[in-house]
């Protein structure tokens, strides 16, 4: 049997590069969010969310699914009570 047909043929250079800075802006994306995000914004603890969005499926998985979106948490605070104004 001939080596060459055994092996998976790889994809074009550029292709490759192209991959890798998709990759790597995810990962950025998703670990500055996280960096600039409150905790209670976020689904689960901070901690895991880092160590998950280190790779592309996971960082893919956290902007997703990992951030609360701000209407949930921010009510609370951006609504003023109407007691206190009143007095």
């Amino acid at each position: 049997m001939n080596t060459a047909d055994n092996q998976q043929k790889r994809p074009p250079p550029i292709q490759m590069a192209f991959g890798w800075i998709i990759a790597a802006v995810l990962i950025f994306l998703a670990q500055r969010d996280l960096g600039r995000r409150p905790p209670e914004a976020v689904r689960g603890p901070v901690a895991l969310w880092r160590v998950v969005a280190g790779t592309p499926p996971g960082a893919v998985a956290y902007l997703v699914l990992g951030r609360r979106r701000r209407s949930s948490y921010a009510l609370d605070e951006a609504v003023p009570d109407a007691a206190a104004d009143a007095v």
